[in-house]
């Protein structure tokens, strides 16, 4: 049997979630991000700079590789996104990189996405 002399350490929660792991499904979120944000970042600049050149009629065929990447990781995105709310979920671990992933999967889905529907009106409005 304990005793409770009804003084209680503050700092007791902080140091008890201090002692917590990192959540393996929030760390896999965060790095899905980051890796999935870089390329399509990267896909969405080389395809720019293709268009800017002038000639992108003869680049049909990159311009479908580029497509298929950039969805693979909008899939790997997703992915990224169901872990990150796995890892806020989780009691028994530390949220934040699951926090930061579920943040930045989001971002990357809703960017791309408004990118695209950006586009699309653009593509649209001047034909």
């Amino acid at each position: 049997m304990t005793d409770d002399n009804g003084i209680h350490d503050a700092a007791a929660p902080r140091q008890h979630v201090l002692r917590m792991p990192q959540s393996g499904h929030g760390v896999a979120s965060f790095v899905i991000a980051l890796v999935s944000g870089l390329v399509i970042l990267a896909a969405i600049t080389f395809s720019a700079l293709i268009v800017a050149s002038g000639d992108s009629g003869q680049h049909m065929a990159v311009f479908g590789l580029i497509g298929i990447v950039m969805c693979a990781f909008l899939v790997l995105s997703l992915v990224g996104l169901v872990l990150g709310l796995i890892a806020l979920r989780r009691q028994d671990r530390r949220r934040t990189f699951g926090a930061i992933g579920f943040g930045l999967n989001a971002l990357i889905l809703v960017g791309t996405a408004g990118l695209m529907l950006v586009g699309t009106f653009f593509s649209h409005s001047s034909s």
